[in-house]
Formats: structure tokens, sequence, C-alpha cells
């Protein structure tokens, strides 16, 4: 029974860790997101995935559109195997919508130099816009942004922490 307590307020600490993160320095939230800010740049916060017409079922396309964020080893721009569909299914979604747009932005941990870290993160968002272009998506709606490690996805200094940092976010924009 006490292990069932420590388990749940392992739980409840990771959510309230992970939620602080989201309002850390740096991090924008919805809100901001959707003002003044975002209309300047034309970033959008939601769109395919939410009130798409693609599907329900679970690991069906709805699924592989939600999942907008794809994760790199260290130090590498590879694609993993288990993105692919998911981008994939965002490209083909690109493809049939010629006046979407999406933003590509690559991050790193912090470990390594800033120059190191903007380079290493442009060619993971390049591998995806790489991937994509493949599949039959127009250059044109896409658009790279490499961040390094400047919006880190999570403040800790673990290997976990890392492994959360080393990603490419995709982002639908107004046109």
């Amino acid at each position: 029974m006490q292990l069932k307590n420590i388990v749940r307020s392992l739980a409840i600490t990771g959510c309230v860790l992970a939620l602080g993160a989201c309002a850390a320095p740096g991090h924008k939230s919805q809100d901001e997101m959707n003002g003044a800010d975002a209309n300047a740049g034309g970033v959008q916060s939601s769109g395919v995935g939410q009130g798409s017409n693609f599907g329900d079922s679970a690991g069906g396309p709805q699924q592989s559109l939600a999942k907008r964020t794809y994760y790199f080893d260290y130090d590498k721009s590879d694609i993993h195997d288990s993105d692919k569909r998911a981008i994939s299914a965002n490209a083909d979604y690109l493809m049939a919508h010629a006046s979407a747009r999406i933003i590509l932005e690559g991050h790193t941990d912090p470990r390594g130099s800033r120059e190191y870290n903007v380079a290493l993160a442009e060619r993971r968002a390049n591998a995806v816009a790489e991937f994509m272009k493949a599949k039959g998506v127009n250059p044109d709606q896409i658009r790279v942004v490499s961040y390094g490690a400047q919006r880190l996805a999570s403040p800790g200094h673990t290997e976990s922490d890392y492994q959360l940092d080393r990603r490419v976010v995709l982002v639908y924009t107004k046109k």
C-alpha cells in the first residue's frame, strides 16, 4: 500500500514539474501564442489533429497527424523509423491542403557550444523537411527554424531530460 502512495506522489510531482516548465521564462503559454506575438509571426498553436476529419480510430490517421514532435538520438539527425508514419501523415495532409504551411522547429539538449547546437538543430529540422519533400510536399509549405538549446523541453540535467530536448516540433501556421 505504501508503494502505491509513493508512486502516486511521484506521478503528481512529475505533472506539477511539467506544468511548471511550461510557465518557465522563454516559454509561451497558449494564450500568448494566440495573442499579438503569434499574429506577428503567423503561428497557430492548434490545427491538424484537433477537429480534423481524418478519422478517429485508435492508431489511425488522426493520431498520426496529432503527433508533431519527433525525437532524436544524442548528436544525431537521423529520423527514427517510429516517427516516419506520423511525418508521412502530416506530409499527406500538406499535399492535400496546398494553402497549409508548417514550421519545423529544431532543438537540442544544452550540451555543446551554441554554434554547434544551432547547426545540429537545423540538421534535424532539415532531415524532417527533406523526408516530407521526398514524399511530395511543396518546399514553399515548409519553413525550418533552429533554436538549438534556447527552448528546452525539460529544464533538468538528466539523460531523460536531455532526451526530451533533442527534438523537432512541427507547427502548423496561418498563411
